[in-house]
């Protein structure tokens, strides 16, 4: 199976190596050791990476997602928290993305009446708060 180094990771992903890093050390990812004790990578590893990008952008921690990193694969967690916990744990974040949805629905309906507004050449109504 072809291994990636640590720039080539983070290049396709679009982070610093030191992210990829710091993920690794924390454990979100798995890398081998060369022999020259370079970080080798699976190609899967790139869409881990990015996930954990997508994660962390609607406002996960680090901790949040080593903790539901068994998630990633669909798989559910048999160590860690026990699963009353991860389920309560779930349950919130989802609550607050159902949350974050209404907030961006809103704002893109907004830009949306703005953008007709203007192709229109009419003035926006006014917004309502």
């Amino acid at each position: 199976m072809q291994r990636l180094r640590i720039g080539q990771v983070a290049r396709a992903a679009g982070v610093s190596v030191r992210a990829v890093r710091h993920y690794d050390q924390l454990g979100l990812l798995t890398a081998e050791r060369a022999d020259n004790q370079y970080r080798l990578f699976a190609p899967a590893d790139i869409e881990r990476v990015r996930l954990i990008q997508l994660f962390l952008s609607v406002g996960f921690t680090l901790d949040e997602i080593r903790r539901g990193a068994p998630c990633f694969a669909g798989a559910v967690p048999t160590l860690g928290p026990p699963r009353e916990d991860m389920a309560a744990f779930y349950t919130r974040k989802l609550a607050a993305l159902d949350a974050q949805l209404l907030a961006l629905q809103r704002v893109r309906d907004q830009l949306a009446q703005q953008a007709s507004a203007f192709e229109a050449h009419t003035p926006a109504p006014t917004p309502h708060p």
